[in-house]
């Protein structure tokens, strides 16, 4: 008698949540996580957004879009992300189809600032959500008022230079804090708003002699460098400020200056100040902390456990696995012959307390194309908001 093998359909969903538990407990890479909880809803209910037994994930770097070389023709999908891996060497790509027709801005706690037609948004690259933020002129505006002006201010001149936020936007009184282009219909150079605001606020207006360097956000406190060598600190909840009363070294002509965030213990910033030489890489640098007792700004070489990630707009301080601590990582972009057919991004590392800089990849890296006009340091993050 022959028999018949009759398939039998796997009900996925229908695992017990414990087993569920189980496999993904097992899993041992963010990517890897986030496509078992995009396997069905049960799986997501099962699996929680941010696990514990996860190891502390190292950024990935977003690959620059290709320049495109106008005597030859050259498809270009304005739907794609490109992040390289410097920790497992590896590339990833995503289709995006929401990002096309908008400018990266910038990126924090996982997250991708986008503006489109002066407009603002929130774009989680990983998990696909979005937090859409005020317009720029709902009122009060923080756009120009003349109306002579306005009428002539073009909607595709990008506004932001720079955001970041204070805390991942899951949690209560997440702010926006954002840098303006000084070429951009705007009379403020920095401004905030909540998540749930209708209209944006300003916090520092434009003045040439106080010229914004580079700021960043702890706590709800917003610290700013600008090119009167000093430091000056914003308050979100009652918009008081204070300058810390030390200089700092710096020449604009040779220097560039980061402010990141700094060990948990002291909260206050670290200030990373950067001498440029040929094909933008760098050819020293210092770091200085501030010291309350002394008040001021003294050179250190040891940041703890914390290992910097540093791009010319933005530089961030993770605590990684051990082996990591106290060294920097930033962006070396190649241009041979100032061509932009030969764009590459690479990557060095600079161990902080003795000062050695060892090229982590010796090759350039492959092209990938990307919506993005500049690298950015990007840390996935699992938050799913939906």
């Amino acid at each position: 008698m022959r028999m018949r093998k009759v398939r039998l359909e796997r009900d996925w969903a229908g695992l017990p949540p414990e087993l569920v538990t189980i496999i993904g407990e097992k899993v041992t890479t963010h990517k890897g996580y986030v496509h078992l909880r995009l396997v069905c809803k049960a799986w997501r209910r099962a699996l929680p957004p941010n696990p514990r037994h996860l190891p502390p994930q190292g950024p990935w770097l977003l690959l620059p879009e290709i320049f495109v070389n106008y005597y030859e023709e050259r498809d270009v999908d304005y739907s794609e992300l490109s992040f390289y891996d410097p920790f497992r060497f590896k590339t990833h790509r995503f289709q995006r189809p929401y990002i096309s027709d908008k400018d990266i801005c910038g990126s924090s706690f996982g997250w991708l600032v986008l503006e489109h037609d002066h407009r603002v948004s929130l774009f989680n690259p990983i998990t696909q959500c979005v937090f859409d933020l005020p317009h720029f002129d709902a009122p009060p505006t923080i756009l120009i008022s003349d109306p002579i002006d306005q009428e002539e201010h073009d909607t595709d001149m990008l506004c932001v230079l720079k955001a970041v936020l204070s805390c991942n936007p899951s949690e209560d009184g997440c702010f926006v804090v954002a840098s303006f282009q000084s070429s951009s219909p705007s009379n403020w150079e920095l401004g905030f708003c909540r998540i749930g605001d209708t209209h944006w606020t300003g916090l520092k207006t434009w003045d040439a002699r106080r010229e914004l360097l580079d700021f960043t956000c702890h706590k709800n406190l917003v610290y700013t460098a600008d090119t009167k060598r000093e430091v000056s600190v914003y308050d979100l909840e009652d918009l008081s400020v204070w300058t810390f009363p030390s200089k700092f070294n710096y020449n604009k002509k040779f220097h560039k200056i980061n402010l990141v965030e700094g060990d948990l213990e002291s909260g206050e910033p670290l200030l990373i100040r950067t001498r440029l030489y040929s094909d933008f890489e760098l050819n020293t640098i210092f770091m200085y902390k501030w010291f309350e007792d002394r008040q001021a700004w003294c050179q250190v070489r040891n940041i703890g456990k914390g290992t910097l990630f540093l791009n010319w707009r933005h530089c961030i301080n993770l605590q990684l696995e051990e082996g990591h601590e106290n060294q920097l990582y930033y962006d070396a972009r190649d241009y041979h012959d100032f061509s932009p057919d030969y764009f590459r991004v690479r990557i060095r590392r600079v161990k902080l307390e003795c000062g050695a800089d060892s090229l982590l990849h010796p090759n350039p890296m492959e092209e990938f194309p990307s919506q993005s006009e500049f690298p950015i340091w990007f840390t996935p993050s699992l938050i799913y908001l939906s």
